[in-house]
């Protein structure tokens, strides 16, 4: 069990910073990266850019996480319009969880509290990412957060927002409302229209339905399937943002042709049925510069 205090101030509105016994040593050329993230797939992608980190030393420096407290009697994250209204109290609290530990065991500082206060834009001045990637995070972020990063901030959004689909708290049912058998997760800029930011990559269509074609029983089915892919398109968004630091440029990453660059192994499992087992986590195999 690794060690950890909680830093509690009535400034941070609810939640609190959880920092590590022993905060990881900071990598001075590294891309200074955050996540604002929640759920299985937010976590997915912190534990992937983790691997990465540990993959290839210096290239990457993992300075800390902001993540949902749906649990707080105080939290204002719209847990009833969310995907968190879904859950019972013991499954997020478990989910919360399971980031803050993902966290603290590498050694990174986590933020469960509101974001638009002075306390937390000190901590976040002093992460001072120069990247933010953002996926399932409950609050609206100011443009003093977004306009922060020299490579921008970017959220992941599990809807076919390029078909005007599925935009807000309820991209499921927005999705299944327009009759869709398959969906997207795209990646956009975040500035101050929620979801409305310029995309900036596609998922390959992802299948979710049953085998007999109908939807599953729980959208939270959904929740597992789609954001499944979120792993590859955090490591194909930031080795873009790579190539940029590598030549000492800065500024936002246009559109990218995703679909393209995922193999085919991948897009073929992303077609596969949608199941009712509310345990299935639909893995898919790592990005394969982490192989």
């Amino acid at each position: 069990m690794y060690e950890f205090e909680k830093i509690e101030n009535k400034e941070f509105q609810w939640g609190g910073l959880y920092m590590p016994a022993k905060v990881k040593p900071c990598n001075a050329s590294g891309l200074r990266l955050a996540v604002f993230g929640s759920t299985n797939a937010g976590n997915l992608v912190i534990r992937t850019l983790l691997k990465y980190e540990n993959k290839y030393p210096g290239r990457l420096n993992f300075v800390g996480v902001a993540t949902d407290d749906p649990v707080d009697p105080d939290t204002r994250i719209s847990v009833a319009k969310r995907i968190w209204g879904k859950y019972n109290p013991s499954e997020m609290t478990a989910l919360r969880d399971k980031v803050i530990h993902t966290c603290i065991e590498a050694g990174i500082p986590c933020y469960t509290g509101g974001v638009k206060n002075n306390l937390f834009r000190d901590i976040f001045s002093k992460w001072a990412p120069e990247l933010v990637i953002m996926c399932c995070f409950g609050q609206k972020i100011n443009k003093q957060l977004y306009d922060y990063p020299v490579y921008g901030m970017y959220n992941f959004h599990p809807s076919d927002l390029a078909a005007q689909i599925g935009s807000g708290p309820k991209p499921f049912e927005g999705t299944m409302q327009n009759g869709r058998s398959t969906s997207r997760m795209v990646i956009h800029q975040v500035n101050e229209i929620i979801d409305g930011g310029p995309l900036v990559a596609i998922s390959p269509p992802v299948n979710i339905c049953l085998p007999d074609g109908s939807y599953p029983e729980s959208i939270l089915s959904l929740q597992e399937k789609i954001p499944a892919i979120s792993g590859w398109m955090s490591m194909e968004l930031v080795i873009e943002v790579l190539k940029k630091k590598d030549k000492s440029e800065t500024g936002r990453i246009g559109y990218q042709y995703l679909e393209r660059r995922i193999p085919e192994k991948i897009r073929i499992k992303l077609l596969e049925p949608v199941t009712n087992d509310l345990s299935e986590l639909y893995a898919l195999p790592d990005h394969d510069c982490l192989l």
